[in-house]
């Protein structure tokens, strides 16, 4: 069943793996085609790359790698294609977009940022998803009940595996994803596979495990949250190394490692700035409920670097969504428009806690 929530498409789906990528590759074909006709880094990169024998040789060894891991991820990969009338290895590429190191320095992957606030009277994650504008209004939302899994409900890219932006499942497991850049990635499992094994976790613990799974090509930095257990984690991942720890009063991150240590990276003008802005906001004030969170996320006093983008040069990615998870409250909402000035505009998920 498809409809539309405030701006946002919105798909039900039920099967196999296939059967789920096929709805969603099919309903959404022309947001897949757009996408990959005119997502720069992947016409412009990713493919000439790929067409060199250095290129096809890694591209060997990650569809390996992840057939051998990921089989039921893979599936989806091939239905997403097929109900696209796309080609698998573009699909697959496109999933792979981090994975390649001669072109992660250059790259435009240089998004999201996270604000957690977790105290005796609320515990929230927030988070600011931000992209190239390219994919403004190409996403869209999905509710998938795949056969042996746990039902979820997870904002995906056109093409894209669920999972690699935010999402939250029937066992009460949600989360939201940053990135992060260091200077190299190892030929490994592609962190949208790893992302897309979150929505299957059963709890917390099993959230962090296969997050921290080893023989990574990459990784991200990930906020997960249990509505059971009322707890939120930071889990910062590179290829062989991770570290993890609980957040406890309030915790900002934006898209380079904090804590991880030993990691070659790059950090970016505007990850620096937001991190440094939203510090110097934490001296000045104490936030204690949802509205503060949406105050930090919808900050816009750099003008060069804002918490809330806006794809103006220098910076060029932009933030399109807000959203906010309140484990006490057990629901999401997803701001389709700035978090303050418009705060009439969300859409809202209640979240399981079984």
């Amino acid at each position: 069943m498809t409809t539309t929530i405030g701006p946002i498409k919105y798909l039900e789906v039920t099967g196999s793996h296939f059967e789920v990528g096929f709805a969603i590759g099919e309903r959404f074909s022309e947001q897949i085609h757009q996408l990959l006709d005119n997502y720069r880094l992947f016409q412009n990169q990713i493919l000439p790359y790929n067409r060199t024998p250095e290129g096809r040789t890694r591209y060997e060894k990650l569809l390996d790698l992840n057939q051998a891991q990921y089989p039921g991820y893979m599936d989806e990969i091939g239905g997403l294609a097929q109900g696209a009338g796309r080609a698998f290895e573009d699909l697959f590429l496109v999933n792979l977009r981090g994975e390649y190191e001669k072109y992660l320095v250059s790259s435009d992957l240089n998004g999201c940022s996270d604000f957690s606030l977790v105290t005796d009277d609320v515990a929230l994650i927030g988070h600011n998803e931000d992209s190239a504008p390219e994919f403004r209004g190409n996403m869209y939302l999905v509710h998938a009940d795949i056969e042996d899994g746990i039902p979820f409900t997870a904002l995906a890219y056109p093409g894209f595996l669920c999972g690699n932006a935010f999402g939250f499942n029937a066992a009460g497991v949600c989360y939201s994803i940053d990135n992060v850049r260091p200077r190299t990635a190892e030929v490994g499992l592609g962190r949208h596979f790893v992302a897309r094994s979150l929505l299957d976790a059963e709890s917390l613990d099993d959230a962090i495990d296969r997050v921290t799974s080893p023989g990574q090509a990459l990784g991200f930095s990930y906020t997960i949250g249990s509505v059971r257990e009322r707890r939120v984690m930071h889990v910062e991942v590179a290829s062989e190394t991770n570290f993890v720890h609980e957040i406890q009063g309030r915790y900002y991150h934006a898209n380079h490692y904090l804590e991880l240590s030993g990691v070659d990276q790059i950090i970016g003008a505007s990850s620096q700035a937001r991190v440094e802005r939203a510090n110097a906001l934490l001296q000045d004030f104490t936030p204690l409920d949802d509205a503060a969170v949406l105050e930090i996320l919808g900050d816009q006093m750099n003008a060069q670097y804002p918490i809330y983008r806006t794809a103006t040069p220098p910076d060029d990615l932009a933030t399109l969504y807000t959203t906010l998870f309140d484990l006490d409250a057990r629901r999401l909402r997803i701001y389709t428009g700035h978090p303050v000035l418009a705060p009439q505009e969300f859409v809202e998920f209640a979240i399981p806690a079984p």
